[in-house]
């Protein structure tokens, strides 16, 4: 049996023996939740693709839920990280969570596993949603300072346009929307609150130069076959 090496295992390859057994643990854990999803997923399988036994995963981890959660919220951090370095040089708020928007959509065509995990994640574990929502909001009060955005900023409104953003990073991980996803998204988004229409096209349908976002390559431990949401 091959075992599962990847983003985590190449992070902890020069720290000790326990560390590089629980990053790897966390590397088989991207792969089975892309392939299987997480109600599918078990403890049993993440520990024989990290070559390890049963034991030895509750030692590092007190459940499923545990390192769905800490694999999750990793992969949400990298992206967010590397879109808010894109857009340093932005200051006009809604250009910034349009950019934003398309940017994060767009990640789905290069990392899809990436994707699914967070989209599996999400459901059971709303930290992550929380870190998707802390900088959306952030760019919406901007907003509404630059006296761009009408409407109230609260928690339902956030929560509910991160929601919409993981239904079209879904349909595009699945194949039902195009590359326009992100565009007619932010367009909606921007219309839901307030913007005049004509001037919410012209900022969603902007000609960003986006970027590719990286990160470390995904474990490699077989054909890991398309999946939809559950």
């Amino acid at each position: 049996m091959m075992v599962v090496s990847g983003a985590f295992t190449s992070e902890a390859q020069h720290q000790n023996k326990s560390a590089r057994t629980r990053a790897r643990l966390m590397d088989a854990a991207v792969e089975v939740f892309a392939r299987d999803g997480f109600q599918a997923a078990s403890v049993n399988e993440i520990a024989r693709m990290a070559g390890v036994v049963n034991g030895t995963f509750y030692v590092h981890f007190k459940d499923k839920d545990e390192i769905a959660t800490r694999v999750a919220a990793r992969i949400a951090a990298d992206v967010i990280d590397q879109i808010t370095s894109a857009m340093t040089d932005m200051t006009d708020a809604l250009e910034r969570f349009s950019f934003a928007t398309r940017q994060f959509i767009e990640f789905a065509t290069t990392q899809p596993q990436w994707c699914w995990v967070m989209i599996r994640a999400q459901g059971f574990h709303p930290e992550l949603l929380r870190q998707l929502s802390g900088h959306l909001g952030q760019d919406l009060e901007l907003g509404r300072r630059q006296g761009q955005i009408k409407t109230e900023i609260d928690l339902l409104l956030i929560d509910i346009i991160v929601a919409m953003m993981l239904v079209a990073l879904s349909a595009r991980l699945r194949g039902e929307a195009g590359p326009e996803a992100g565009a007619r998204l932010s367009e909606l988004v921007l219309t839901m609150l307030k913007v005049a229409p004509d001037h919410a096209k012209e900022i969603a349908w902007k000609d960003y130069e986006f970027k590719r976002l990286h990160l470390t390559p995904l474990p490699r431990a077989g054909k890991v076959k398309a999946i939809g949401v559950a």
